[in-house]
């Protein structure tokens, strides 16, 4: 298996393991330790929380603005190495890009798409948009588009739109 393949056909549970290897061998400290001290288990639960609002949108605006915030939060809580623990200055909000740091991570290769696709389909077929006071997905996604990694592997809007239309359909029947 790739390590950078966006459809891994792993459950939740053996893309874990592999994010751990991954972290290990690459030295990625912060992935590493947001892993073992959260056993991914925020992460794994929020990636299937996005999944499931997009083949439920009957419940879509009111649970998928929770699982949102639950991600806006996180990426903007400083890390700890934002945090310069001489200073007088508290870090109120962090400023990362990506999930890990300022680098785009496996986590984030897994994330991102995911998050993209609900954003283009929630607004699609329900007229929903992230709002724009969820400052920490905004610069995430900003971020990943301003990618060339992310923009030339990630499907364009039309064809997340046509490969869900089937899905919406079903649903507001």
């Amino acid at each position: 298996m790739g390590e950078w393949s966006l459809c891994s056909g792993l459950s939740a549970a053996e893309e874990h393991e592999d994010l751990l290897q991954i972290a290990s061998r690459h030295s990625y400290p912060h992935m590493y330790d947001f892993l073992e001290t959260h056993c991914l288990d925020e992460e794994v639960e929020l990636i299937k929380e996005l999944g499931d609002h997009v083949t439920n949108l009957n419940s879509l605006e009111r649970s998928l603005l929770k699982t949102l915030q639950k991600l806006d939060d996180y990426l903007n809580t400083p890390l700890p190495d934002e945090i310069d623990e001489n200073s007088m200055e508290d870090v109120l909000a962090s400023n990362r890009k990506f999930l890990d740091g300022d680098e785009m991570t496996l986590a984030d290769c897994n994330l991102l798409p995911k998050l993209h696709i609900v954003k283009v389909v929630a607004k699609k077929y329900r007229n929903f948009d992230i709002p724009k006071s969820m400052t920490g997905i905004w610069r995430y996604l900003t971020n990943a588009y301003g990618r060339d990694e992310f923009t030339n592997t990630c499907p364009g809007d039309k064809e997340i739109e046509i490969a869900y239309s089937d899905v919406a359909k079903r649903l507001t029947k």
